[in-house]
């Protein structure tokens, strides 16, 4: 089997990571998340994971355990499909909403400070959902990817440094135990966003 193209047999040091190549990782983690989870639950109108971002727009360095990373990130997603919370703000929220609604919505998902990699898959799946409104729209995608994208970069990123890497949310799936809590701990977090949605603050 021919090598992924972001996969690597080497580790790299968390030392040597820096926020944008945590984003640039996270912008082809995220692409193929929405184009798997679509090709999952539509059966045309699927855009291509190359259509949605501008032609060489960076998507590295690459990463140990990238299927693995993929299948964890998978995982959160079937859990959140299950989460009312989530639901309903999905619901709630068009897909060409402000860009402050968005942020304001990311930003509840740690308004209480904490970090786990449920709330980073929450993102991924917020995007998906939104992008699922959008299908004829891949411009719009593209914005929404942009957005969570920036996010990750600005707010998210030391964290998954300090972590050593997205490899690490493998490590964290160890046990199903702490797959499931990681989740459901979204439930407060969750509301919050319904809220700032709701008031646009």
């Amino acid at each position: 089997m021919a090598a992924h193209p972001l996969s690597t047999s080497k580790k790299s040091s968390r030392s040597e990571l820096t926020k944008d190549d945590i984003g640039h990782q996270a912008r082809f983690l995220l692409n193929n998340f929405i184009h798997e989870r679509i090709q999952q639950d539509v059966a045309d109108q699927v855009p291509a994971t190359d259509d949605l971002q501008e032609p060489g727009t960076p998507t590295g360095p690459p990463m140990e355990h990238i299927r693995e990373i993929g299948r964890a990130l998978r995982c959160i997603g079937d859990e959140l499909d299950r989460n009312e919370n989530i639901q309903n703000l999905c619901t709630r929220v068009p897909p060409d909403a402000p860009h402050q609604t968005f942020l304001n919505v990311a930003k509840s998902f740690f308004s209480d400070g904490v970090y786990n990699w449920g709330r980073v898959g929450s993102l991924f799946y917020f995007a998906y959902r939104m992008a699922l409104k959008a299908l004829d729209k891949i411009a719009l995608i593209r914005a929404i990817v942009n957005w969570v994208v920036n996010f990750i970069i600005e707010n998210v990123a030391p964290w998954i440094i300090e972590r050593g890497g997205w490899e690490a949310i493998v490590e964290y799936f160890g046990t199903p135990f702490s797959q499931v809590m990681s989740v459901f701990a979204l439930g407060v977090a969750l509301s919050a966003g319904v809220y700032l949605y709701k008031t646009g603050h």
